[in-house]
C-alpha cells in the first residue's frame, strides 16, 4: 500500500466511510482493486468514524498487508461524522477529476471505475452516474429514485406515469442502455468533481438520509443530468455499519422534512407533514412503533434530535 500523493490529480477518487465495519470495508477495497483497470489513476480515501479501537486497527492491519500500488489515505475521526460530513472529510485528502462515494458494504463486480469513467467523459452535460446495483445473490437491485414532490406524495407514481410517461420509469426495471433519472442511489455516487465542488457539495445538515436527494436535487438545478450505467455491476450487501433502530427511524424523517424545508418552502414542508402523519397513523394499527413517529413528526421532528446530538468525542488508544 502506498500514501496518496496530495499534489497529483487522479482519475478518480474513491471515497469510503468506515465505522465499526472494517471487514466490509477490507472486501470493498479489494474488490476496487482487482476489478479496476490498472491504466487507470486512482487513489483511495477512507475516513473513519471513530471506530472501536479494535475495528480500526483491524482495517489498518489488512490495509498494511497491501501488495499492490494502490494509494490510500486513512484518515481517523474522533467523532461520527456522518455520511455527508465523513464523505466531505474524505474529498479532502485525494484531487480527482471525478469521485465515487462508494459504501463500504459494496463490491464491484466489474471495471466500474473505468465504465462510469469514460461514459462521463463522453457525455459532459453529466453530473453523477451510478452502476446497476445486485444483491449478494446475484437479484438485480433497484438503485433509481425521483425527486419527491408533493405529486408523487398525493398521487402516487402509478397515476403520475398514466399522465407523463417515461417520466416516472419503474424502479424495478431492467435497464440494458445508459438512463437518465432523478436520483441515484446514495450507496454507489460517481460525480463529476467541477460540478461536485462547484455547488459546495454535500450539504453536512444531513447525518444520515436524503444526501442523494439533496446532491442530485442542486445539480440538477445547476444544469447537470443524473444517469444509471447498467454496464457497471456492484454488489451492494446493505446494513453494514447501519443497525436499525427508532433513533435510526426518526433521523430519516429529521432529514426528509428538512430536505423539504429547503428546497420547497415551509407551507410544504407543512403539507408534506400531514401525509407522512395520516399514513404513519395507519400503520399503527400493526406497530405502535409507527405511532411514536407520527408524535414525532407532529412535534417537528427537529435536528436537536439528530443522533451527531447524542455523541460523544472518542479519546483513542492509538
Amino acid at each position: 500500500m502506498k500514501t496518496i500523493d496530495k499534489t497529483k490529480v487522479y482519475d478518480i477518487g474513491v471515497i469510503l466511510i468506515n465505522y465499526n465495519s472494517s471487514d466490509y470495508t477490507i472486501k470493498c477495497i479489494q474488490s476496487v482493486i482487482e476489478q479496476t483497470n490498472s491504466t487507470l489513476s486512482y487513489g483511495i480515501s477512507i475516513v473513519d468514524n471513530a471506530s472501536e479501537d479494535l475495528d480500526y486497527n483491524n482495517l489498518v492491519e489488512h490495509l498494511s498487508q497491501i501488495t499492490s500500488d494502490v494509494e490510500i489515505h486513512i484518515f481517523r475521526s474522533k467523532i461520527n461524522t456522518g455520511f455527508s460530513a465523513g464523505n466531505m472529510l474524505g474529498v479532502q485528502f485525494v484531487n480527482a477529476a471525478y469521485y465515487f462515494f462508494l459504501n463500504n458494504d459494496c463490491k464491484l463486480q466489474n471495471d466500474c471505475l473505468q465504465i462510469l469513467f469514460d461514459f462521463c467523459e463522453s457525455n459532459t452535460e453529466v453530473g453523477i452516474c451510478s452502476p446497476q446495483l445486485y444483491s449478494e445473490d446475484g437479484k438485480h437491485q433497484p438503485c433509481i429514485g425521483y425527486f419527491p414532490y408533493l405529486s408523487t406524495k398525493i398521487f402516487g407514481l402509478g397515476i403520475l406515469r398514466l399522465s407523463y410517461g417515461d417520466r416516472y420509469i419503474k424502479r424495478k426495471s431492467i435497464f440494458t442502455a445508459p438512463t437518465q433519472v432523478d436520483v441515484i442511489s446514495g450507496s454507489q455516487m460517481f460525480t463529476r468533481a467541477s460540478a461536485f465542488s462547484a455547488i459546495g457539495g454535500f450539504d453536512t445538515t444531513f447525518f444520515l438520509y436524503c444526501e442523494e436527494e439533496d446532491i442530485a436535487y442542486r445539480l440538477a438545478k445547476t444544469g447537470y443530468s443524473a444517469f444509471l450505467v447498467p454496464g457497471a455491476r456492484n454488489t451492494h450487501e446493505g446494513g453494514g455499519s447501519t443497525i436499525p433502530s427508532m433513533a435510526i427511524r426518526r433521523e430519516f424523517y429529521i432529514s426528509f422534512l428538512y430536505f423539504y424545508r429547503k428546497h420547497f418552502g415551509l407551507l410544504r414542508q407543512q403539507l408534506l407533514k400531514v401525509i407522512i402523519v395520516i399514513r404513519l397513523l395507519r400503520k399503527s394499527l400493526f406497530n405502535t412503533d409507527n405511532f411514536r413517529l407520527a408524535l414525532f413528526v407532529i412535534a417537528g421532528a427537529h435536528m436537536r434530535h439528530s443522533i451527531r446530538h447524542s455523541q460523544t468525542i472518542v479519546s483513542h488508544k492509538k
